[in-house]
């Protein structure tokens, strides 16, 4: 997963920055706190070789474009993407490298969820006390896991059959007849264990102590070639290939409050 997909996921872009202003405000900040040298910016060469555009479609010459000297250089046409360094100067460099990068989200596009306690509306909460999140965008299982916990979450682990069916009713009542992405297997959902010596959830806990092991007819069945978990969309487990792409559930515990579960459904104490 790249860095405009990560962040992407998060509802937010890839930053770059606007204006000498906002290059400003955040290389202080960056200085302040962070140790790198250089971060990727949401800036590529998409659609034509040398023509560099921000990841919202603007010619980078109407941003922010302090190139170094004889930059961009292209290199034999190997640098299509752009880093921002600590003193503000803009390099092209492989889109290849690994390099750290920020996600930018305006604060008119923020919003709280209050009963999870952060910042994405698409998590819900329910009487078990724990926030869910139906992923509509269909990932590998290695994939799913890392967009969970950069929503400060974790891939569903099932811990009772109270919680089973809160996922089942989860999955049944998110519309997917939209989904246009059609590479992906239809009737299961990635939850959050694996299978290493023994099955275990990804709290490197086993799954008989973690709960819940109700498998589907036949399950699992993969013979050592589908070694992480997932949940057919009845609730039994099912193992998969980790490569196989599907919906999946991230799941998050909000921090106990005082009035914790009275004042979350509205109930006097």
């Amino acid at each position: 997963m790249d860095a405009k997909e990560m962040c992407d996921f998060e509802g937010s872009t890839l930053f770059y920055p606007y204006d000498e202003d906002e290059a400003s405000a955040v290389i202080n900040y960056w200085n302040q706190t962070q140790p790198f040298s250089w971060i990727f910016i949401g800036v590529s060469t998409p659609n034509a070789r040398e023509v560099f555009e921000t990841v919202d479609g603007l010619s980078i010459s109407q941003v922010y474009d302090a190139w170094g000297p004889g930059e961009p250089s292209e290199a034999g046409g190997i640098e299509d993407c752009v880093v921002l360094r600590k003193d503000g100067i803009l390099i092209d460099d492989q889109c290849t490298k690994k390099l750290p990068f920020i996600c930018k989200k305006t604060l008119s596009t923020l919003e709280w969820n209050k009963l999870c306690d952060l910042p994405d509306m698409g998590y819900e909460y329910n009487e078990l006390g724990r926030c869910y999140k139906f992923h509509l965008n269909p990932r590998c299982w290695h994939d799913a896991v890392k967009i969970c916990d950069a929503e400060q979450s974790y891939l569903a682990i099932i811990n009772s059959d109270a919680e089973a069916n809160v996922l089942v009713n989860i999955t049944k009542n998110t519309p997917k007849d939209d989904v246009e992405d059609t590479n992906y297997l239809n009737g299961a959902v990635h939850l959050g264990f694996k299978f290493n010596h023994i099955w275990k959830t990804i709290k490197h806990e086993s799954l008989r102590r973690s709960g819940y092991t109700k498998w589907g007819v036949g399950q699992p069945d993969g013979k050592g070639k589908e070694t992480c978990g997932s949940m057919f969309f009845n609730g039994k487990l099912n193992d998969i290939s980790c490569d196989q792409r599907c919906f999946f559930i991230c799941e998050h515990e909000p921090p106990t409050l005082t009035t914790e579960y009275d004042f979350r459904f509205g109930r006097p104490n």
